[in-house]
């Protein structure tokens, strides 16, 4: 079967780089390189005229920067954006995540030139990366405020009792989320009260280098104090846990927080699979797991086993979804009690446990 050819659009203003994505493209013939332009106005024009399968986008642009770009190709005409920029600094948080909140889905630095020894390795990440992402179903990014958000509540599930109170007795809350997670997680550490009588377990896939630094971006705008997780720490109500880089995150047979370096789980560590099951074991039917926008289906067989404990399980909806691949698959297969957005998700709990 012939392998199908991957068309990229580079969006680059300086002559020297675009050589160079150009000729680590042309490396690798599954690969085409649409078109070559220098700026974000440009780039919006032709997503919507060639319709490349991804695009390698520079951040420092004349015109219109990247972000902007990113932000108006995700509302009209959604495809996976690779943030590419020699600019780009991993320390630099606050551009880091106003780019994924743009739409982007990663962010890399440009490759070093040919006479560089990491040329090689540089080179197969950058086309690793545009394959990878290319694979990616992405959804339009928009907000309309004069619509109610919508929740969807399953036949099947009976959230509250002929009495009016709630069958859902919760102990914990956990939340799994990969790709257009981070948006969602931070509008739900936004609407949750700092009264919050249960603990929060959270698993993001992200660069282990930006552990640390996304736990401090989600405290800046979170109602409870976010922390990353220490082994054998006793679980506080009220607090949000975040695993360590390269680390899993549960909960032990005692309560007490679990990181361990078990092998990775379809080669995701942290995976949102081990803390789903985690929960499962120890809270059974006492649990509210979601699962927020990721590629992939991680957590979706495990958030199946919560609900069928009687657990409350909520999804994501597609539209308000960067990439409905987790949050789909469990829906697929029964999973979920109820989707609708990150901001529909968190009232929906706030309700529940009657804040």
């Amino acid at each position: 079967m012939e392998k199908k050819i991957i068309n990229v659009l580079i969006v680059e203003d300086s002559l020297t780089t675009q050589s160079l994505l150009k000729g680590i493209i042309a490396e690798d013939p599954s690969f085409h390189v649409l078109a070559v332009v220098i700026n974000g106005k440009q780039a919006v024009e032709s997503v919507a005229k060639l319709h490349p399968d991804v695009v390698s986008m520079d951040i420092n642009m004349p015109i219109m920067d990247g972000l902007e770009a990113t932000r108006q190709i995700m509302y009209h005409t959604p495809v996976p954006i690779v943030i590419v920029s020699s600019q780009y600094e991993p320390s630099n948080l606050d551009l880091s995540f106003s780019i994924l909140k743009a739409g982007a889905l990663t962010i890399l630095p440009s490759p070093v030139g040919p006479m560089h020894p990491d040329y090689r390795q540089s080179a197969r990440s950058y086309r690793n990366t545009l394959r990878m992402m290319s694979a990616i179903k992405v959804t339009a990014q928009r907000k309309n405020p004069s619509i109610s958000p919508q929740i969807t509540v399953t036949k099947s599930v009976n959230l509250v009792n002929s009495e009016g109170n709630n069958d859902v007795h919760a102990k914990i809350l956990a939340i799994g989320a990969s790709a257009g997670g981070p948006i969602g997680l931070q509008t739900i550490l936004n609407l949750i009260p700092s009264n919050f009588p249960i603990p929060i377990l959270i698993v993001q896939h992200i660069d282990p280098n930006f552990a640390t630094g996304f736990c401090d971006w989600l405290n800046d705008t979170s109602a409870v104090p976010v922390q990353i997780a220490v082994d054998g720490e006793k679980i506080m109500a009220g607090h949000a846990y975040l695993p360590p880089g390269d680390s899993h995150l549960g909960v032990a047979s005692d309560g007490t927080l679990k990181v361990s370096n078990e092998p990775p789980e379809r080669n995701l560590r942290p995976a949102v699979s081990f803390l789903f099951r985690s929960i499962a074991t120890v809270y059974g039917k006492n649990a509210i797991a979601v699962l927020l926008s990721g590629m992939g289906s991680d957590g979706a067989r495990e958030l199946k086993q919560l609900r069928g404990l009687g657990a409350l399980t909520m999804a994501q909806d597609e539209l308000s979804s960067l990439v409905h691949g987790m949050p789909g698959e469990a829906i697929r297969l029964g999973a979920v009690c109820m989707t609708g957005s990150p901001e529909v998700i968190a009232h929906e709990i706030i309700k529940i446990i009657k804040l």
